[in-house]
């Protein structure tokens, strides 16, 4: 089963989800730096009117004493006030820090309660030298920064967390889309050609994938059908005159030789037919509802002992080695054939002298049916088309046979849904894998 990690439906929807993300994310700390940035400019817009609101004031009497009413009738953390005179001491208001420069600035400030604390300040000169200068804590602005980024964080989280749901969904979504695609193409695969894939009433992107290739399997499938019906129909049209032949040539009596190698011929090319459309019959699938359980160690020992006559016949040895107890699903007269076909190539295409082993175990939940031999093998190339369909290598052009053999018994391994594997480097080895039967 794909991961999280590889499945690429989920990497779609979490890069969407991470993206959208990093939208919110850069959206939000815009607004903070543009909202901090209005705050500190209200706060210096403040201060420049209350300042000059005060330097209105000629008269410095009249000055201190309404910084001392204004500080007296205002909370104490807004607004703090300080008039230095022109030797920079502190002649009036509560404002504690030392004489500013003159202009915006960030000063240091003694608060009563909290010690040293920050604050922006604003000074300008009035007559005689003297400087005033209006204050106000940063720590208002500060809070004010601190409830918005805790706000953003608790947003930002949720963001998340809906995000990964979303992503989650979604990725479920697409992935269960995709997996009815895979299933039918697995199905068919397997041998289902009647399969097709889901087609929605939405009509969206899926449904038009799904509908191309639904059409696209209608149309193998089509041509399949027409392939299968000209094989089979050639081999039946040419059935019956061949077998009207040989029984013809069977009339003219034994005396003639040529009748009799007709007849040979004529029985050759029945049997070329027949296998033709034992290949075909098996490739077409629908085998599969006909399967049962089949003791496919019982199967070889009786399938060896009855090569067996055979085998001595053509000066050759036969032996094997069978692990009891091996069942497979499959059709008990298909995987018998696979086997005596495999014996008889072994048989055909050795010299004299030669030894065929026949074994049979279980590897990795697989049934492993081997025949091998200590003959001359084949080469490597010809050992990737031995189970194509009339191949013949050339040391086996003078032997009899029609190259069928071998692609009846890859045709019969791929029905019962295992694999065939063929080594010709010392001698000639043909391994079939079939599943094991599940108790």
């Amino acid at each position: 089963m794909t991961s999280l990690r590889t499945s690429a439906a989920y990497r779609i929807a979490f890069t969407y989800a991470a993206a959208f993300a990093a939208a919110v994310l850069l959206l939000g700390i815009a607004v903070y730096l543009a909202a901090d940035l209005e705050f500190r400019r209200q706060r210096d817009q403040a201060i420049s009117e209350e300042v000059a609101d005060l330097a209105r004031e000629r008269d410095p009497r009249e000055l201190e004493q309404e910084i001392a009413g204004r500080e007296a009738t205002r909370p104490t953390d807004s607004f703090g006030y300080a008039l230095f005179d022109l030797q920079g001491r502190r002649i009036a208001g509560a404002l504690d820090t030392p004489r500013p420069a003159l202009g915006f600035s960030m000063i240091v400030f003694q608060d009563p309660v909290e010690g040293p604390d920050a604050a922006r300040a604003k000074a300008v000169d009035l007559a005689g030298g003297r400087r005033l200068v209006v204050a106000v804590d940063s720590e208002a602005i500060e809070e004010i920064d601190e409830t918005i980024l805790t706000l953003f964080g608790i947003a930002f989280g949720v963001v998340l967390v809906i995000g990964a749901a979303g992503a989650l969904i979604l990725g479920r979504y697409l992935r269960a889309r995709l997996s009815a695609i895979s299933a039918t193409t697995n199905a068919i695969i397997a041998g289902d050609a009647n399969q097709r894939v889901p087609v929605g009433p939405r009509g969206d992107e899926f449904d038009v994938v799904a509908t191309g290739i639904n059409t696209m399997l209608d149309r193998i499938d089509g041509l399949m059908e027409n392939l299968r019906q000209v094989s089979s129909d050639v081999a039946h049209d040419l059935r019956t005159p061949l077998l009207r032949l040989r029984n013809e040539l069977e009339q003219v009596g034994k005396a003639e030789g040529s009748a009799e190698r007709a007849i040979e011929l004529g029985d050759d090319l029945l049997k070329l037919f027949a296998a033709i459309l034992r290949i075909a019959e098996v490739e077409g699938g629908g085998l599969e509802q006909d399967f049962a359980s089949v003791d496919l160690s019982s199967l070889a020992e009786t399938v060896c002992d009855g090569f067996l006559p055979a085998v001595y016949d053509s000066d050759r040895t036969l032996s094997w080695s069978i692990v009891p107890s091996i069942s497979v699903s499959g059709d008990r007269e298909l995987l018998a054939q696979a086997m005596a076909n495999l014996l008889d190539n072994a048989i055909v295409h050795t010299p004299p002298g030669t030894s065929i082993v026949l074994g049979l175990n279980a590897v990795d939940g697989m049934a492993c049916l081997f025949v091998a031999d200590n003959g001359p093998g084949v080469s490597p190339r010809d050992s990737a088309r031995l189970t194509r369909r009339f191949f013949r290598g050339e040391a086996s052009r003078t032997t009899p046979g029609n190259g069928l053999g071998l692609s009846l018994v890859a045709a019969v391994a791929h029905a019962h849904g295992g694999t065939i594997a063929v080594d010709g480097s010392q001698g000639l080895r043909v391994t079939i894998s079939l599943p094991l039967l599940q108790k």
